[in-house]
């Protein structure tokens, strides 16, 4: 039920910021129910609505409260070159472009609102992306003084015009359509997940599902995160969404602040890389490669179960090494609560139905969100008030700028990038150093994914590597989902990855803990998810590509091998494991990783080797 203090702050929703936010749902709430309007119609609003929402939320200078009317004249100038568009829609549609000439206002307009989007790129993520975005522009248009492969002709301001703001090839490319046709509506989805009472539920599910286990509050903090994955779409709000529940239990519990800050990362990390509804950078993936979602959620199964069991393992081990007990959970309360709000996890089955139906995703997330509010009438426990729904539409628009406006920006370097021929350039240059040795242009592509991710967005940090050092894997023989899939994975794992890790630093934030301190221990502890994008590549059976035997028998050795590695960088197992036996466990789990039956037969060995005595040796002292 509606609380009074709800109804006493409906007057929130009356400050500017908040009507834009609402009106962008309200936009696209129309076009799910109408229909959808032309891509240079529809686009454009979508954008204008995220750069004026990010004009008027976020300041001008860091540490300044409210906006000042040069952020509504930016807002007022943004919207008015987007209705430009929809004004000379036919003239824009029917020209030919580069033959029929643009208007000098053409130009004017299409200039005022990519500042305008840089702008906005400035104070919605930070400095990274929009001056590696000036970088791009600057080579398009200063190429042709650049010798050998990455020289260009150059491109004229009327070229860079017509391809970024009249056209569907730059700002209001591929990256925005997927953000006003797919990511929005799954961000709404979650807001309404997380304004009813779904959002506590995956915590007690968490909860009483790991109380009786060893460090069950580190586990716990696990199994949220891939619950709450779904939800946020962003790996530094995930971490701080679950942290804010879990790092005090799990400190409280024993273990020590830098661990739990640094699990709170790889999970937060981890939360886009599990289905059912994965970050936005999987749904990009869909219109990149040309699959369905259903598709796509079907191949991160497998890698979504390692990731979770490896970061499963060093809770479980760190807890055995410092001797974490079990706490006691009020089990009888959690699972009443449960039992109340169980029914609300209809929502998801409906939505995973649809997508499986091949429904779109749109319709699908729509359809989802509808059911969710339906279920939670269903029990006077579990209903919402009016200022929750209100709440959630504008916590969605609110939540998508940090999606729409890296979109938006991507698409600046991906026209660049397509315009200029560099995409076909850095394929080449990807392919000379590498020298046809598959290994090393993995190599050289995970170093630029992680360097491309530094401080952004995964779904812009996704779009650049993919556009970029995709065709390249694939001119090697690696097929498009598989390829593009090893892009995704180091997209997000550079969450993780100092010297600029967002999920890492959040997770620092959070326990007031040193940042590097949080980044290294957090990649030390995710070392051997590094490994799974390499295995998948050099067997996509890890993807579920292939036959079943083979598909399982991969996925067991390579779930033996993350169990080794975990092992080895905790330096426990039975007993405390000594240098020699912590190299030994690593090599093992290298080996089974290695998708080859030899290479399984000697980890396995060695693992035996290693394992078995110290079991034996641990039941002695316990009889001791």
């Amino acid at each position: 039920m509606e609380t009074a203090a709800a109804n006493s702050n409906y007057k929130r929703f009356l400050s500017l910021p908040a009507l834009i936010a609402l009106a962008w749902s309200l936009f696209q709430l129309y076009i799910v129910i109408f229909g959808s309007l032309h891509a240079q119609v529809q686009r454009p609003i979508h954008v204008a609505f995220a750069i004026a929402l990010v004009l008027l939320s976020k300041p001008l200078v860091k540490g300044q409260k409210g906006y000042r009317w040069y952020d509504v004249a930016g807002a007022i100038i943004t919207f008015a070159c987007a209705f430009y568009l929809i004004v000379n829609y036919e003239r824009i549609t029917t020209r030919i472009p580069l033959v029929d000439p643009l208007y000098t206002l053409d130009i004017v307009v299409g200039l005022v609102f990519i500042v305008l989007l840089f702008e906005a790129s400035r104070r919605a993520t930070n400095l990274a992306l929009p001056i590696i975005a000036l970088i791009f522009v600057l080579y398009g248009f200063f190429g042709h003084y650049l010798p050998g492969i990455f020289g260009h002709q150059g491109l004229s301001l009327q070229d860079f015009i017509e391809n970024q703001f009249f056209s569907t090839g730059g700002i209001f490319g591929s990256p925005v359509a997927v953000s006003v046709n797919m990511v929005f509506y799954f961000l709404l989805f979650s807001a309404f997940l997380e304004a009813t009472p779904a959002g506590e539920l995956f915590i007690d599910l968490a909860s009483i599902s790991t109380r009786k286990s060893r460090g069950g509050t580190g586990k716990a903090t696990i199994i949220a995160s891939g619950l709450f994955g779904m939800i946020s779409g962003s790996a530094a709000a995930n971490t701080v969404s679950v942290g804010t529940f879990t790092y005090p239990m799990m400190v409280k519990n024993g273990f020590h602040p830098k661990f739990s800050a640094s699990v709170l990362a790889i999970g937060g990390t981890g939360g886009q890389l599990i289905p059912p509804i994965m970050g936005a950078a999987a749904f990009i993936m869909v219109d990149m490669i040309g699959v369905s979602y259903a598709k796509i959620m079907k191949t991160a199964i497998i890698p979504s179960i390692i990731y979770i069991a490896a970061l499963y393992f060093v809770v479980h081990y760190e807890s055995l090494r410092a001797a974490i007990k079990t706490i006691s959970v009020d089990a009888s309360e959690a699972k009443k609560r449960i039992v109340q709000r169980l029914h609300l996890l209809g929502s998801i089955v409906v939505l995973v139905a649809l997508i499986i139906m091949g429904r779109s995703l749109m319709f699908s997330a729509f359809w989802g969100t509808v059911s969710l509010l339906l279920l939670c009438f269903l029990r006077r426990e579990t209903r919402v008030g009016l200022y929750n729904i209100i709440r959630a539409l504008e916590v969605t628009a609110r939540t998508a700028i940090t999606i729409a406006v890296p979109c938006a920006i991507a698409g600046v370097i991906v026209g660049v990038i397509t315009t200029s021929g560099l995409g076909l350039r850095f394929s080449s240059l990807v392919a000379q150093l590498s020298q046809g040795n598959l290994l090393i242009a993995l190599f050289l592509t995970m170093i630029m994914a992680i360097i491309l991710g530094m401080g952004m967005p995964t779904s812009a940090a996704y779009i650049m590597a993919a556009v970029l050092l995709a065709p390249a894997i694939e001119k090697l023989g690696v097929a498009p989902i598989v390829a593009h899939f090893f892009i995704f994975y180091f997209a997000n794992l550079s969450m993780i990855t100092p010297p600029v890790a967002l999920a890492s630093y959040a997770a620092a934030g959070l326990a007031n803990l040193d940042l590097w301190e949080v980044g290294i221990e957090a990649f030390k502890l995710s070392f051997v998810i590094f490994l799974l994008p390499f295995a998948f590549v050099f067997n996509p059976a890890l993807l579920g590509i292939g036959h079943l035997p083979e598909i399982l028998w991969v996925t067991f050795t390579t779930l033996v091998g993350t169990w080794s590695m975990s092992m080895a960088v905790i330096g426990y197992s039975s007993a405390p494991l000594n240098k020699g036996q912590r190299l030994l466990l690593i090599c093992a789990a290298i080996l089974l990783i290695v998708p080859e039956t030899i290479t399984d037969i000697i980890g396995l060995a060695i693992l035996a080797a290693v394992i078995v005595p110290q079991m034996v040796a641990s039941r002695k002292v316990f009889r001791t």
